[in-house]
């Protein structure tokens, strides 16, 4: 997908975070910490909680965008 698909594809941000928490569902997440594979969604945070020892990690964690405050929809 090229950037100009992307934009006219997701409208807002809430729904490209979906499609990168979906993308992120799909392929698994496991926690950097202890490397356990099971995690609560915390919604109000837009974080993966894992079960194990509690580490938070976001959407953008091991992405380009991980230490980066810009919007999704750059």
């Amino acid at each position: 997908m090229d950037i100009f698909s992307f934009t006219v594809h997701f409208t807002d941000e809430e729904s490209c975070r979906l499609h990168y928490k979906a993308q992120r569902d799909k392929e698994g997440v496991t926690c950097n910490r202890c490397g356990g594979t099971s995690h609560y969604w915390l919604k109000n945070k837009w974080a993966y909680q894992c079960k194990s020892c509690e580490a938070r990690q976001t959407l953008r964690s091991g992405t380009i965008m991980e230490n980066s405050n810009l919007s999704f929809l750059i």
